[in-house]
């Protein structure tokens, strides 16, 4: 799984979320990062609203993860930021036309933390061990 945010706090929520379905997550901060670790990933986050340095902008690694058919691209942002949200959805509609097998979401932040134990199932917990109760 791979993050990219400048929200440290909502960027902990959704690595924890990964760590509890146990799935490995990397924060990312440019294309360079995202295409290095890009082919062991299954999942991508990427907030609109980040803020990048190196003048890249989130809708240039957003293209850039559309380049990476296996990945499923989760995109976000404040529901006030409606006109990103729908750029975004627009993107998302386009990749899912040539490769109909991926399931591209946009979300709010706060519908994406309400759908993150959906998106990220919690790993199942190992089988308890049998107990031996013999009478005393």
């Amino acid at each position: 799984m791979i993050l990219f945010t400048s929200d440290l706090l909502f960027g902990s929520k959704i690595l924890g979320a990964a760590k509890y379905a146990g799935v490995r997550g990397q924060g990312v901060r440019t294309r360079a990062s995202l295409a290095q670790h890009a082919p062991g990933a299954t999942h991508f986050f990427i907030d609109l609203e980040a803020e990048l340095g190196d003048g890249e902008s989130p809708e240039e690694l957003l293209d850039a993860a559309l380049g990476h058919p296996h990945l499923r691209v989760f995109a976000f942002a404040g529901h006030m930021q409606a006109e990103k949200l729908r750029a975004a959805q627009a993107k998302l509609a386009a990749a899912a036309a040539r490769a109909p097998a991926t399931k591209h979401e946009v979300h709010s932040r706060g519908s994406l933390n309400s759908n993150l134990a959906l998106i990220l199932p919690p790993a199942s917990a190992p089988a308890a061990a049998p107990t031996s109760k013999e009478p005393a």
